[in-house]
């Protein structure tokens, strides 16, 4: 099978077969790159994850285009783009045509009763799993409690602590080599 229809598939099954978005997509495109199709490694993995919050825009969208691209060029990404944003197109043209009908109906509210709970469960574990496995010293740990505090309490804006993050990171990088 052509690498780009791989690629295709990998992230079109990814993204038929979750709901919740970005962060409850994150395990199961980890295990189909890295696991399971050895695209690439764990390591290369956490760098293009970082790219794609980094990034505007849908980071599951995001983070198919960096592997994509990262595979087989832009080939490769515009593959992976197009298998990760199918089944959501897909979806929001069915939720539009059938299911606003039907929207104040008690399954449905039930069906998202469930649904809720359970993908906020979802991505805490992603959250968790990524920290424990990519969590090695100190200043890692700390800059994890201060981005949580700065979103939690103070409900500060998302870009701007990935911003404060990156600079932090640095000025400790530069610091050390001085």
């Amino acid at each position: 099978m052509h690498k780009n229809l791989k690629i295709f598939l990998s992230f079109l099954k990814i993204g038929a077969g979750t709901i919740g978005g970005g962060f409850v997509m994150l395990p199961l495109i980890r295990q189909e790159v890295v696991d399971r199709r050895k695209w690439i490694k764990e390591e290369q993995f956490m760098h293009f994850l970082t790219i794609a919050q980094s990034s505007p825009g849908v980071m599951a969208v995001n983070l198919s285009l960096v592997i994509g691209w990262e595979i087989n060029g832009l080939s490769g990404a515009l593959s992976g783009l197009l298998g990760a944003v199918l089944p959501s197109f897909v979806s929001i043209l069915l939720i539009a045509l059938v299911f606003l009908k039907y929207f104040e109906t008690a399954w449905l509210k039930a069906f998202f009763k469930g649904a809720v709970p359970a993908t906020s469960g979802v991505i805490g574990a992603v959250v968790f799993v990524l920290a424990r496995k990519n969590l090695k010293g100190f200043y890692q740990y700390a800059a994890l409690l201060a981005a949580s505090a700065l979103l939690v309490f103070w409900r500060a804006n998302p870009v701007l602590v990935i911003v404060l993050g990156m600079i932090v990171a640095l000025w400790i990088t530069y610091r050390r080599k001085v």
